[in-house]
């Protein structure tokens, strides 16, 4: 393999894409693909134009101007899903870089052979959950580590990739950076002209993100823009789920208001901007003693973070020098320092994690000796196979769960249902039950119900004069999609039933349009005989 050095470049890159391409496509086809969760479907659908009844730019999670290219590929055709699309050609572009990388040092054969095999059960990994978050990281590492190679060529193909990976998502992209730049500066040192490239790319990411603000400058979406970042804010912190903040509610939120607005279905007209704000301010001032309880949660990834520390004890003993014992230690505690900040008022997200692993081994990697001793190279294949191992078992853990829920709860119930709803109508999905993931992420667009969201696109422009309360959830055309069992009285549709009537002093009544052994499709009608409610709700 080591060989390889010496091969024609483009004939290289040729069959790495070929091979790359091939890969993406098996791993699609036998895992089979899925989007991890709805968010992605949703900013699919905006761009696609199922969700704003034309191609639109406005994915709030992407660019603007990322967006405005797939508007304008879906006006020309929508016989192509461009959204998707784009990311599975992102995918094969950056891994063939990063491969490209792996293979032009000269590394011995079997560092380059162990380094390929994590990369690749990494890609498989993040494919099966494929993730607009997973793709920005690793489109802006293949970035990273074209700008850590000469020539003006690997130079602009570096900026371009990391400014695309910066145009899907700013915060992964930023990650990646962060994590590679230790090992770039170390690399670099003082080597001016290595830096001045960096500033051009930096003035381009922030006119980048100064014209996405500039498609959301209009009163409406400047408000929606506020309040998502408030909503995400309570929704992906910990300390938003204590029994404080529940008991130090603002006045005319319930307790019962702020778990729906937990469980992604807050009412626009209670959870105002100005509640969500108030209670943001408590949130932040839970006590410190309180947020470092959250760190336990990176108990789940122990023997990961274990073992990658194990490696770089490695990577560091291979070339013992001082500079090196400092880079490692400090490297070390900035990863940690990293993970516990995030933690410290946020979920530390598998997809997130994903960006924090392989950027951490393609870092170790470049700083590696190209002579490793014996001992060493045994050492570090059985890490490398135990990180893999460790993946590969979340792989089959996740493959099996998407069996179930993709052939049986999605093809075998839900669809089928969906499919009876009259061509006028909304379809709302009251939970998360609603498993539009585990369609092909290839053809979104096929879907034929307009489905109306809450969540992160409560306030969304789009949603105007649709759905602006839950009162709007009793019009004709808006049907709920429920678990079968939604007479339970724990089930959320019951507790948007109390908030209606607790709210708005209006009692209703569940009227069923179709069900079948594990789903239903529901309607809410007004009603004036209180004693509908009875069940769930007695009012004062």
């Amino acid at each position: 393999m080591k060989s390889i050095y010496e091969w024609n470049k483009y004939g290289l890159i040729a069959l790495l894409l070929v091979v790359n391409a091939a890969f993406f496509a098996l791993m699609a086809w036998v895992m089979p693909i899925r989007f991890e969760e709805n968010d992605d479907v949703m900013m699919c659908m905006i761009a696609n134009g199922l969700y704003s009844g034309s191609p639109d730019a406005h994915l709030v999670y992407i660019n603007a101007l990322y967006g405005q290219v797939l508007a304008w590929l879906y006006g020309w055709t929508r016989a192509v899903e461009w959204y998707t699309l784009s990311f599975a050609v992102l995918h094969v572009i950056s891994m063939s870089i990063i491969d490209y990388t792996v293979l032009r040092t000269r590394h011995g054969g079997w560092v380059k052979a162990i380094w390929l095999t994590f990369l690749y059960v990494m890609w498989a990994r993040i494919i099966i959950s494929f993730q607009f978050t997973t793709t920005a990281g690793l489109v802006c590492l293949a970035g990273v580590l074209l700008l850590q190679r000469e020539g003006w060529r690997n130079l602009l193909t570096g900026c371009g990739l990391v400014f695309i990976a910066s145009l899907i998502r700013f915060h992964s992209a930023a990650l990646v950076a962060l994590l590679m730049a230790p090992v770039m500066l170390f690399q670099w040192r003082l080597n001016w002209r290595k830096y001045v490239p960096m500033l051009v790319l930096l003035v381009l990411l922030v006119g980048a993100r100064w014209t996405n603000s500039q498609f959301y400058k209009a009163e409406e979406w400047q408000y929606y823009k506020q309040y998502n970042i408030i909503r995400a804010k309570l929704n992906d912190n910990p300390n938003a789920r204590t029994d404080q903040v529940y008991d130090n509610l603002p006045n005319g939120v319930t307790g019962q208001d702020y778990d729906l607005l937990q469980r992604f279905i807050p009412d626009p007209e209670v959870m105002t901007l100005e509640r969500l704000q108030a209670i943001n301010a408590y949130v932040k001032d839970v006590p410190m003693q309180q947020k470092l309880l959250n760190v336990e949660r990176l108990t789940k990834y122990a023997w990961i973070i274990l073992t990658l520390l194990l490696l770089m004890v490695l990577v560091d003993m291979s070339e013992p020098s001082k500079k090196m014992h400092l880079l490692m230690a400090g490297y070390a505690l900035f990863v940690m320092a990293l993970l516990v900040l995030v933690s410290l008022d946020g979920f530390v997200k598998n997809r997130v994690f994903l960006c924090f692993v392989v950027p951490i081994v393609m870092a170790f990697y470049r700083l590696l000796p190209e002579v490793v001793g014996r001992k060493r190279l045994i050492t570090m294949s059985l890490l490398v196979t135990i990180l893999c191992s460790l993946y590969i078992y979340q792989i089959a853990t996740v493959r099996n769960d998407d069996y179930y829920r993709r052939t049986v709860l999605w093809q075998a119930f839900q669809q089928p249902l969906v499919k009876t709803l009259p061509e006028d109508s909304h379809l709302v999905t009251v939970g998360t039950w609603f498993g539009m993931q585990y369609m092909n992420p290839f053809e979104i667009k096929d879907f034929n119900t307009r489905k109306l969201a809450m969540g992160w696109l409560t306030y969304i422009p789009f949603n105007k004069e649709i759905c602006e309360s839950f009162v709007d959830l009793l019009q004709d055309n808006m049907y709920l999609f429920v678990p079968a069992n939604y007479e339970n009285v724990e089930c959320t549709l019951n507790r948007v039933r109390q908030q209606i009537a607790f709210h708005y002093d209006i009692p209703t009544h569940v009227e069923l349009y179709r069900r079948n052994g594990a789903y239903a499709i529901v309607q809410l009608r007004r009603t004036e005989n209180w004693a509908a409610m009875e069940d769930i709700y007695i009012p004062n």
